[in-house]
């Protein structure tokens, strides 16, 4: 996965061969930020993340989700980030707040290097983090500004575009602080410095957005239309907002004429009669949570289908749990998602799901044929000639 795209304030960048025009290469917009901006774009992907700097094949490489190793490596190639161990070292970290499914995102709270005030970081799915900010940020001062509608609309216009060309959209937005917890914020009952990540996702400063291209594995495609034409019905269950969603699922072939895209919210409101007349057309379910993998894995099971799922992450394991086989990933899954499943794919490749089915049928002939041999012949034993 590759940062391509980014928009902050009236300074964005784009592929070369892009529709956006004013849009300047990563490096020409890179050398045109103040270095103020670059640290805070930095701060933004080095600190509020949990991937790592690692080795492979001998390489020093980052290590972890693809959606936040991308970012660190747009904050090394073109921001200045040197070593990712040093620029946390050099940061007061207060508070780290993991992903939340529910909200889309994860933060981090730091102390300001001034000593004075603290910053919260906040990353995630771009189009509802736009819903919590007030004010922008303009990406060559770092003064904020008041947001209009006539800005967030920009902004979803913005989003949709990427997203249109099959881009996962990250917003990175912010919030300083003269005292730590905040005055409105609701704190923990055992811990007052502990603060509820929910509270403080109002009111924000929108600094920008970036599109990571996630380029679809050579064979997908293929392999896709292998297991429909097998009887498998494919669907995607994602994350991502739903104009992303639609766009990979057409590349891959999973969304056709006529299929069902929904979004997660509106999915798991259904009633149960709404759910089992729906699920038949369902091809993509988008900015989705764990639970609704869940849901969706239960409520076909009871409309006796055999179920698969595929998942890499320690939250996919309810659904991996509950499917009739689950499929985790050998090199990206996590430990919890390998348990949760029966079976691991030690190259991460969709296509290996078809070769699997494939000689799981073979196998299931060959085993029918030979026990229907059998019993011809034990029949023949018995009976006179």
């Amino acid at each position: 996965m590759t940062v391509v795209a980014g928009t902050f304030g009236t300074s964005s960048f784009d592929k070369p061969d892009a529709e956006k025009a004013s849009a300047s290469p990563v490096g020409q917009w890179a050398s045109s930020l103040p270095d103020v901006t670059k640290e805070m774009i930095v701060q933004s992907v080095a600190i509020n993340s949990t991937a790592f700097e690692g080795e492979e094949d001998g390489e020093v490489t980052f290590i972890g989700s693809k959606t936040e190793t991308a970012l660190l490596q747009l904050a090394r190639d073109h921001l200045g980030l040197q070593a990712l161990a040093e620029a946390r070292a050099n940061e007061h970290v207060v508070q780290m707040m993991p992903f939340d499914s529910s909200k889309k995102c994860m933060g981090a709270v730091v102390k300001l290097r001034s000593g004075q005030g603290y910053r919260l970081l906040v990353k995630g799915a771009s189009e509802i983090l736009l819903g919590y900010c007030s004010a922008k940020a303009d990406p060559h001062s770092l003064e904020e500004e008041p947001l209009t509608p006539n800005d967030v609309d920009s902004l979803r216009q913005t989003i949709d575009q990427y997203a249109s060309k099959s881009l996962r959209t990250i917003g990175l937005v912010y919030k300083d602080y003269e005292s730590w917890p905040p005055a409105h914020a609701e704190v923990s009952n055992s811990d007052s410095q502990h603060v509820e990540f929910a509270s403080l996702l109002q009111d924000l400063v929108f600094l920008g957005v970036v599109g990571i291209q996630d380029p679809v594995r050579p064979g997908v495609p293929e392999a896709v239309k292998k297991a429909q034409h097998a009887g498998v019905v494919v669907r995607m269950v994602t994350g991502d907002n739903v104009v992303t969603a639609r766009a990979i699922a057409t590349e891959c072939g999973i969304y056709t004429e006529g299929g069902v895209v929904m979004e997660g919210p509106v999915f798991r409101k259904l009633s149960e009669q709404a759910m089992n007349e729906m699920l038949p057309k369902l091809q993509v379910l988008a900015r989705s949570s764990p639970e609704d993998k869940r849901i969706l894995v239960t409520r076909l099971k009871a409309l006796g289908e055999t179920v698969a799922v595929t998942g890499d992450g320690t939250n996919d394991a309810p659904a991996l749990k509950a499917a009739d086989v689950g499929f985790s990933m050998g090199i990206s899954g996590t430990e919890v998602a390998k348990e949760a499943s029966a079976i691991v794919l030690m190259d991460d490749n969709f296509a290996s799901i078809v070769t699997a089915l494939k000689w799981g049928r073979a196998v299931n002939d060959a085993v029918q044929k030979f026990l229907q041999v059998r019993r011809l012949l034990s029949h023949d034993e018995v009976t006179p000639d």
